[in-house]
């Protein structure tokens, strides 16, 4: 089953409805030092969650320290789950380089600046079906697998147009990382289990 995160930038984004929040997601509120008062509204929308909510008080002051405790606690979510869904919640433009090193790592992660954007595949219910998933289920369909890494990029971006190039590039890494496909100079070969 996918663990979902979300990594709240309450210095950024001070207003969400937790309401929207996955049953089954854990959520992390960093917020600042000098940050005297949370938003009442927050707290009461958090009740809910109980122990899937933490509040992360960040340690000092300066430029990017809560950036930075967020990467911290994003990089020990990836070594204790390898494969969760990981979201940050925050308009800092910032976040981008390490979103797209770690999706070129393989796991999946992504910043939004709305709540609502954080866990797509959750909003669509039960019959929503993880892209890795789904990947695997149309590659062991296939008859004929692609035999380069440019079909293998065409079939995914068949498959998934909706997706961005990025997290189409993180689907093919992942499945490299995971040993799923291997790349000898160039010529595929496919372990897909069952």
């Amino acid at each position: 089953m996918v663990r979902n995160v979300l990594l709240v930038d309450l210095e950024n984004i001070q207003k969400m409805d937790l309401g929207q929040v996955p049953h089954d997601a854990h959520v992390m509120v960093f917020y600042g030092v000098t940050q005297k008062k949370l938003p009442e509204e927050l707290v009461v929308q958090a009740q809910p969650l109980g122990a899937r909510l933490s509040w992360i008080k960040i340690s000092g002051t300066g430029p990017n320290a809560l950036d930075f405790h967020i990467a911290y606690y994003l990089g020990r979510e990836y070594a204790q789950h390898r494969d969760s869904h990981c979201a940050i919640l925050s308009s800092d433009l910032g976040f981008e380089p390490l979103v797209k090193h770690l999706q070129a790592q393989g796991h999946h992660c992504r910043r939004v600046a709305a709540l609502k954007d954080a866990f797509p595949s959750a909003r669509s219910g039960a019959a929503a079906t993880d892209p890795f998933d789904r990947l695997l289920a149309l590659l062991r369909k296939e008859k004929s697998l692609p035999s380069k890494p440019k079909g293998l990029e065409g079939k995914i971006k068949n498959w998934f147009p909706n997706l961005s190039a990025a997290d189409r590039q993180a689907l093919r890494q992942r499945l490299l990382a995971e040993g799923r496909v291997r790349d000898a100079s160039g010529s595929l070969s496919y372990h897909l289990g069952n």
